[in-house]
C-alpha cells in the first residue's frame, strides 16, 4: 500500500449510515432530498412571545402561526438548548413545563439588548408537523437536492461513485454482484482489496437524511503519472447540512487506490474548501466549489504532470531556515500569493519534518512538492475542520510558488 495519507471520511459513512440513508444513484438521492424540500416551510418565530408550549405528551413543542404546534426533533431540540445555553440531556429529563421555563430564561439572556428575538424555523409537514431546525436570521439555507443536482452534472465529465462492499450488517441490504461497469479500472495497487466483477456490492458513497448529505466521487479518466506504480487519480468528498449542522464542504485530493470499504489510500495534495451558510451560498458554491471541482476533473494529465514536475524541480533552499525564509519572503513582501494570515513558522517546521520522513515517495523535502505534501500531512493529523481548511489553503499557496 501507499506510504501517503489515507482518508477515512467515506469509510466512516460506509460503516455507520443506516439503510434508509443509502442510495445507488445521485438521482435517487436528489429525489429523496427534493421530497423533503417540497414538504418544508420556512417560518420566522418570535421568541419574545410564548413560542414554546407543553404538548399533550409532555414534550416541548413550538407554537406556530395559525394555532399549529411542531414537534421538535433531537437535532432541533439541541439547537434550541444551545441557543439558551442550557444542557440538552438535563432538559430532556425535566417535565415539559419546567424545561420550558429553563429554556425561556436562557433565551431571555441570549437575546438581551437585541431589538428582536427572531429565529428561522424549518418545519416539515407531511402528516405531522416537525421542527427540523432552528437557525439565526443570518442563516442562508442551501438545499441538499441542489447539491446533488450539481453532482449529477459532473457525471458527464468523468466523475463517478466508486463501488463498495456490503458492511455485513443490516445497514446494507439490497446487495448485488458487481458488473464490469461498476468496478474501478485502476486497481493495480489495491493489494487485492478492490471490488472485482462478481463481488457483492451495496449502496454506498451517496448518503442523505433529513439532517445532512455526504457523497464520494472519483475520476479515473486522466490518471496522473507521478512516477509511482499506477500513478494517481482524482477524487473528492462533498458534505452539506440544510439544517445548520455544518458548512457546505468539498475535500479534493489525488489518490492511489480506493478499497471496497471506501478507505482512500495514498491521498496527496488534499485541499478542503468550505462555504458557510451565510449570504449567497448557492452562488458561492457554483463559483468557488462546483466550478473548481469541474476544472479539477477536466485538467489534462499532461498539464498536471507538468505542474508536478515543476513543483518537484523548484527547490526553495538547502536548509530548513532557507526554505522558511524563501516561503515567508514570497508571501509577506510581495503579497503575490494568498497565504492565510496568522500562519506561523511552526507549521512549516512540522511540514518539513513530515516531508523528510516521506522523502522516498515525495522527493526532495526542500522542494515545493515536498513542502506541500508535508503541510498536507500536518493537516490530516489536525482534528479540527477550520484548522485543516486553513492548512490546506496554505498548501495551495505554496504550490503556487512553482507555477
Amino acid at each position: 500500500m501507499s506510504k501517503g495519507n489515507n482518508l477515512y471520511a467515506a469509510n466512516a459513512q460506509w460503516k455507520t449510515r443506516p439503510a434508509d440513508q443509502r442510495f445507488w444513484t445521485l438521482e435517487e438521492a436528489r429525489d429523496f432530498a427534493a421530497g423533503y424540500a417540497a414538504t418544508a416551510e420556512e417560518i420566522e418565530v418570535d421568541f419574545g412571545g410564548s413560542a414554546l408550549v407543553a404538548g399533550a405528551d409532555d414534550n416541548i413543542k413550538l407554537a406556530l402561526p395559525g394555532g399549529r404546534e411542531a414537534t421538535l426533533t433531537n437535532w432541533s431540540f439541541g439547537q434550541l438548548a444551545k441557543t439558551a445555553s442550557a444542557p440538552t440531556d438535563y432538559l430532556r429529563k425535566l417535565p415539559a413545563d419546567l424545561a420550558i421555563r429553563c429554556v425561556e430564561h436562557g433565551l431571555d439572556r441570549h437575546f438581551e439588548g437585541r431589538d428582536d428575538m427572531i429565529r428561522q424555523a424549518l418545519v416539515h409537514a407531511n402528516g405531522t408537523t416537525v421542527l427540523r431546525s432552528l437557525t439565526s436570521d443570518r442563516y442562508a439555507r442551501f438545499w441538499n437536492w441542489k447539491v446533488f443536482d450539481r453532482l449529477i452534472d459532473l457525471q458527464g465529465h468523468g466523475w463517478r461513485v466508486p463501488p463498495a462492499r456490503p458492511t455485513g450488517d443490516a445497514n446494507t441490504p439490497n446487495a448485488r454482484p458487481a458488473t464490469k461497469a461498476d468496478v474501478l479500472a485502476a486497481k493495480s495497487t489495491g493489494g487485492g482489496l478492490a471490488v472485482k466483477v462478481g463481488d457483492p456490492i451495496a449502496p454506498a458513497g451517496i448518503y442523505a437524511s433529513d439532517h445532512d448529505l455526504f457523497a464520494f466521487m472519483v475520476n479515473e479518466d486522466a490518471r496522473l503519472d507521478d512516477g509511482s506504480d499506477g500513478g494517481l487519480s482524482r477524487g473528492f468528498f462533498v458534505s452539506n447540512s440544510e439544517v445548520g449542522a455544518a458548512a457546505l464542504r468539498v475535500t479534493m485530493f489525488h489518490y492511489r487506490h480506493v478499497c471496497g470499504n471506501h478507505i482512500v489510500w495514498g491521498a496527496e495534495n488534499v485541499l478542503e474548501v468550505s462555504v458557510r451558510h451565510i449570504g449567497d451560498v448557492e452562488g458561492r458554491f457554483s463559483v468557488e466549489l462546483a466550478a473548481r471541482v469541474k476544472e479539477y476533473g477536466e485538467a489534462s494529465a499532461k498539464e498536471e504532470k507538468a505542474r508536478l514536475k515543476r513543483a518537484k524541480a523548484t527547490v526553495l533552499g538547502a536548509t530548513d531556515d532557507e526554505v522558511l525564509d524563501a516561503v515567508f519572503k514570497a508571501f509577506t513582501k510581495t503579497r503575490k500569493y494568498n497565504l492565510p494570515s496568522g500562519l506561523s513558522s511552526k507549521v512549516f517546521v512540522q511540514a518539513l519534518e513530515a516531508a523528510k520522513v516521506h522523502e522516498d515517495t515525495d522527493g526532495n523535502p526542500y522542494s515545493v512538492w515536498g513542502v506541500v505534501n508535508g503541510i498536507t500531512r500536518v493537516s490530516q493529523r489536525t482534528p479540527y475542520a477550520d484548522e485543516r481548511n486553513f492548512l490546506d489553503r496554505a498548501a495551495t499557496a505554496v504550490l503556487a510558488l512553482a507555477v
